[in-house]
């Protein structure tokens, strides 16, 4: 029969607690798996080593390591961002040409009525300038709400 392989002296055999194997720690930690043997042996590393007849069953305490990768829905990806503002620039532009040729039509109704002509010419002039406010807002208008 075989006689079990023995940890080096000081290393604990026993958890006393959550433990996850060498292999997920050095993962997770991204580092060397024999990196990690080094500082639980030096006693750096909450971790121990289980004796087995062939080798040891390395492990590391599972509140010494990050949380492991998940989803992350906190931040959409770069691309959906970009897509967002792509959209947000459209809808900035169509409201400028929208103003441009309300203005025009206000304009060529003002040529042919003699009433109230100044009057019209004023509401065209006014059109023209939100328009051109759209144009010259850096990106788009929805980046002025992330100030």
């Amino acid at each position: 029969m075989n006689q079990p392989k023995l940890p080096p002296p000081g290393v604990e055999t026993e958890p006393q607690g959550d433990v996850v194997p060498l292999k997920e720690a050095a993962s997770r930690l991204g580092k060397d798996p024999r990196t990690l043997i080094k500082a639980i042996t030096a006693g750096q590393l909450r971790g121990g080593a289980m004796p087995r007849p062939e080798r040891l069953r390395w492990y590391v305490y599972a509140d010494e390591l990050p949380s492991p990768p998940g989803p992350r829905a906190a931040s959409p990806p770069a691309s959906d961002v970009v897509l967002q503002d792509l959209r947000a620039q459209i809808v900035s532009l169509t409201e400028a040409n929208r103003l441009l040729i309300a203005a025009q039509q206000d304009l060529l109704d003002a040529g042919q009525s003699g009433q109230d002509a100044a009057d019209k010419y004023r509401a065209v002039a006014q059109r023209y300038l939100d328009a051109l406010g759209q144009f010259v807002t850096p990106g788009h208008l929805g980046d002025l709400t992330d100030v």
